[in-house]
Parts: structure tokens; sequence; C-alpha cells
């Protein structure tokens, strides 16, 4: 077990731009994010690492990201607090397996939270770029252009067969995943409600199946889709260049928030004391309560969120609501308060974090 500190001297330097910031089509699409897997010649896969082998290759990694030009920072994962180790989970820059792991790995991220990079995670590195909406051209561009710099100073296990070569086979080829977290609570409604025979998210993931795409929740991989919340990314690397899977991705996406609008609009026009009821109740909700679980105030927060998009709530945005959707969980709350806190506790805190960001919003009429 690792001896590291409950909490460190000072909280990290992590505003997270990629939640905080706005972006192209942000009424649906929260966020969009890239990530490449690499590995290194010379070095066994983590699975078969020897004795000292995760820390020689850590500390090797380590220098090689300290001299790129992207002023990045370092952290020994290790060495970290569980509750730091949970925020950066909380703000996706690490995986629950990089938290949760106690061999030698590091991560290096720039301070504005939009590019990190696992190092020693299931592959040796894992490349990740962020950014607020739907912009797959700019993350594109950049983790290109980190790739680039870390192979001019490394040489990358790699077929001429197969391509990049990684820990699972479903990585081998380009190492690319392209990812995209979107609202969609009227598709997520219509599912819940609809007879149809394809209705809302079934409609959803039967395009993205016929794409090669997936469906998930909001931690990714294995993780439920929580508020509404959910992510669409490529499942096939092999075969398919990086331009193949962002343009694949494009023409889903398209279509998907078209088919959000689109309901969003019909529900307005078809049953809008409805909507106006879920909106207005979760708003009252979150501006009263003195206690709320994440869970709920997620789902609560997907209901404003939706009202704000639609002009029914004034006074608050989506960046505060995405804002608040990192800074009331677990990790951060703690890291907050300087203390551990009980579920009881912190479910007061959250409470009282969500009022305070609500506290100059209300409804249009």
């Amino acid at each position: 077990m690792s001896d590291a500190p409950l909490f460190e001297p000072r909280p990290p330097d992590l505003p997270g731009l990629w939640i905080k910031d706005s972006g192209p089509e942000n009424d649906v699409v929260v966020s969009s994010r890239m990530r490449l897997a690499r590995n290194l010649r010379g070095y066994h896969f983590k699975p078969r690492q020897e004795e000292d082998e995760g820390k020689r290759l850590t500390e090797h990694l380590h220098g090689v990201l300290s001299g790129l030009d992207h002023d990045l920072r370092w952290f020994d994962m290790e060495e970290l607090s569980p509750t730091l180790r949970l925020v950066l989970f909380e703000r996706h820059l690490v995986s629950r397996e990089h938290v949760d792991d106690e061999r030698p790995r590091g991560l290096a991220y720039t301070t504005d939270g939009t590019v990190g990079v696992m190092v020693n995670e299931e592959d040796h590195l894992r490349f990740q770029v962020f950014a607020p909406g739907l912009n797959l051209e700019a993350i594109s561009e950049r983790i290109e252009a980190l790739d680039n710099e870390v192979a001019s100073r490394v040489e990358y296990s790699f077929s001429e067969q197969y391509g990049y070569l990684t820990s699972c086979p479903t990585n081998t080829g380009t190492g690319l995943r392209v990812s995209v977290m979107l609202h969609l609570p009227a598709l997520a409604y219509r599912t819940s409600t609809s007879n149809d025979d394809e209705p809302g998210i079934v409609k959803v993931n039967n395009a993205a199946q016929q794409l090669g795409l997936t469906v998930r929740g909001i931690h990714g991989e294995s993780s439920k889709a929580e508020g509404d919340f959910f992510q669409i990314s490529n499942q096939v690397t092999l075969g398919r260049s990086p331009d193949q899977a962002v343009g694949d991705l494009r023409d889903m996406l398209g279509q998907v928030i078209e088919w959000e609008r689109q309901v969003r609009q019909i529900l307005l026009e078809d049953d809008r004391l409805s909507v106006e009821d879920l909106v207005l109740r979760s708003w009252a909700v979150l501006r009263h309560a003195r206690r709320i679980a994440s869970e709920e105030a997620l789902q609560l927060l997907s209901s404003v969120r939706l009202g704000a998009c639609l002009g029914l709530i004034d006074g608050v945005g989506v960046t505060t609501i995405h804002d608040l959707m990192v800074s009331m969980l677990p990790g951060h709350l703690q890291f907050r308060d300087r203390a551990k806190l009980s579920p009881d506790e912190r479910d007061a805190m959250r409470a009282t974090l969500i009022r305070n960001a609500l506290a100059h919003s209300g409804p249009t009429s």
C-alpha cells in the first residue's frame, strides 16, 4: 500500500478548461476527446514487465516528457494521496486502473487540463487531448503534434503489418480512440415513454453500431449513462485511418445532434407543461436542498441544463453546470474542504455548493 499523505500541501492547479469553457454545438455536445495508445520498443508490455522494469520505464518517460515544448506538469501517481488520485479521475485525466494500481506509473498534464499523458497504465503511454464542445479538428492536430514530438525521442513498438502494437488487441493499429460526450435528455425521455420500434437512445445505438461506433456512459467503458450523458466513440482501430475514424464519428454526431434538437422542440410543442415541470422541479430541489447525493444531483442538473438550453431558466449557463458536474464529486469536495468527509457531510457540502452556484438563476416566466 502507498504511504502517500491523505492530502497534498496545496490543491492542484486544475481549472479544466475543457469543462469550464464553452464550445461548438454546446447545447448537445459537452466535450471532445482523443486518446492515443503507444508502447516503447525494448520494454515489455505492462502485464509482462519484469521487476523494476516499470520504474525504469516511468523514469525514462518522465525525462522524455519533461523535455517537450508543452509545459507539462508531472505526478508520480504512487506518491499522491488517494484523494488527489480521485480528483484526477473525476477530471478524466486518469483511468480507474491508473488510480488503483500501486506499481510505478506517472501522469503528465497541462495546467489547463486539456492535455494528459498517462505513463505505464495499460500501455506505456496514453496521450489524451480534450476540448469543449464539438472540436475534433483542433484536438486531432494537437494530439498528432504531441505524438510526433515524442516519437522523435523514443522508438515505438510498431509492426508494418498491424500498425502500433498495444496491450489490448482492440487498440492495435492506429491506437486511436475518438470520443465525444453528449447530453441527450430528450432522446432519453423518448426512450422511456415512446412505443416506437426504435425510440430515442435505441435509435442512437443502432446507428452507432452500423458505423462501428459504440455508446457508453459518462466515464467510458463499462460505465453507465448517468444524468442522460453519453459518450460515443470508435471501436475499430485496425485497418481504419485516423481520418476515417474522425469522419465516421462526425457523420454520426451530425445525425444525433439533429435528432436531439428535433425531439426537444417536439416535446416543447406537444407537451410543454411536462417539460417545464421537469425542469423547474429540478431547479427548485437544487436551489433549496440541504443534502443531496451525487447521482441525484447529476440527474437534476441534467434537467436544469436542458432548461437553460431551451430558454426556460435564466441566470445559469451550460459552463456553470459543467463545472458543478465535476466540483460536486466526492474527491473534489474533500480536496476543497481539506478533510476526509463522511457521505452525509459530502451530501451537505454538495447541496451548499449547488445552491450558491444557482443563487441568481430562475425561471424565465
